[in-house]
């Protein structure tokens, strides 16, 4: 473990804090879904996806609520991923900032399996809707502590089937390969700042396995990934 990086940073993200427009918010998250490919993000996902499709009917439905979804760049990569595979997806993708909404929604418009709906996850409450998994992907790093074990247990009350959830190692080295890649191919300069902080915001493995152990989630385990990334995953006993 780092000596430098001891704890997570509470110093919030720029693109928590301001009001983007249009074309800078869409620069930022084309900008961070090539960080995200590049890096692992979606093939951590992915991998986990892969593996609980093992025991998943031929043909059959698959209901999928991602938290935080972002520009949906994962969401968009499980339904080719499906659609290749013979299943069926319906993912509902959840978000709190307007502008990362309607970004969403028009990189979803080939793909009517996925519905993009604008709220806060921090304040949403359970739906009524029935989900086989529920996700995350770069978003347990914006919250605190106390935030994440209230996601997981809720995550834990909507999901039938198990929980695929996944975000950034904290180390020196991640932060320095993410300040270089972000100084290297000129990112905006709000993804300059927010992604060696996003490093520093993020997890140790012991710390995402205390923080499900206090969600009461056991069936979950953290597994490390090329990229700097952890997956905080697992599927229920039936």
């Amino acid at each position: 473990m780092s000596l430098v990086f001891t704890e997570r940073s509470l110093e919030p993200e720029r693109m928590d804090l301001e009001s983007l427009a249009p074309a800078t918010t869409t620069r930022i998250l084309k900008a961070l879904e090539s960080i995200n490919a590049w890096l692992g993000g979606v093939r951590a996902t992915l991998f986990h996806v892969e593996r609980f499709s093992k025991k998943w009917p031929p043909g059959s439905r698959v209901r999928f609520l991602d938290w935080g979804t972002g520009g949906a760049d994962v969401p968009r990569a499980i339904v080719r991923w499906c659609r290749l595979k013979g299943f069926k997806a319906e993912i509902v993708g959840m978000d709190n900032n307007p502008a990362v909404v309607d970004y969403a929604r028009e990189a979803c418009e080939k793909y009517p399996e996925i519905q993009i709906v604008n709220t806060d996850v921090t304040l949403s409450v359970g739906r009524d809707e029935d989900f086989d998994y529920v996700l995350s992907s770069l978003t347990l790093h914006h919250l605190s502590n106390d935030q994440i074990v209230a996601l997981l247990k809720r995550s834990d009350q909507i999901a039938k089937r198990g929980i695929i959830m996944n975000d950034l190692k904290r180390s020196v080295r991640a932060w320095a390969w993410i300040w270089a890649l972000t100084r290297l191919t000129r990112a905006d300069p709000i993804v300059c700042n927010d992604g060696p902080l996003s490093v520093k915001r993020a997890f140790t493995k012991r710390e995402l396995a205390e923080l499900a152990q206090r969600a009461g989630v056991p069936y979950l385990k953290v597994e490390t990934h090329f990229g700097y990334r952890f997956t905080l995953a697992g599927e229920k006993v039936e």
